[in-house]
């Protein structure tokens, strides 16, 4: 029993220096939209900044210079098409004095490319009410850029 055990263990010590091992496990660019980054967002107030990350699972996260007045996003995502994404999420709205007044929903059609480190596209804005009455809507142009890793 004890022989079988340490080459389970032998076995999962290779598999996992093989996985950290192994070049672009996790950081591959011009890989669709799974990873990190940084949007322009042409908002009806104006220019802002985005980050957004996808990940494999179909989950996303986002956060932006909106803060403290929205909270960061979380969200979904799917591919709809040849390089064609559509996504949402839901983030918290604050008052000046940081009191919960709602929250948007946010509508995002990205179309990836032209280049494997870009993409552009549309979201569509809903601005919501504690009980989750849409109050307001607004369109919004985005244009990202991945984040890649740079040399130290």
């Amino acid at each position: 029993m004890f022989k079988s055990i340490g080459m389970l263990y032998s076995l999962l010590t290779a598999l996992l220096i093989i996985g950290f091992a192994s070049p672009g496990t996790a950081v591959e660019t011009g890989k669709g939209l799974v990873g990190a980054w940084i949007v322009t967002a042409s908002r009806p107030a104006g220019v802002g900044k985005n980050l957004l990350t996808f990940s494999s699972d179909g989950t996303f996260f986002r956060s932006g210079d909106t803060h403290p007045l929205l909270s960061g996003g979380h969200g979904a995502w799917k591919q709809v098409g040849d390089r064609e994404f559509d996504a949402t999420y839901i983030a918290f709205r604050f008052d000046q004095d940081r009191k919960w007044i709602g929250s948007t929903k946010t509508r995002i059609h990205i179309t990836y490319g032209p280049g494997d480190n870009e993409f552009s596209g549309m979201a569509k804005v809903s601005t919501r009410d504690l009980q989750d009455k849409e109050t307001g809507t607004s369109d919004v142009r985005i244009e990202g850029k991945r984040i890649q890793v740079e040399p130290f």
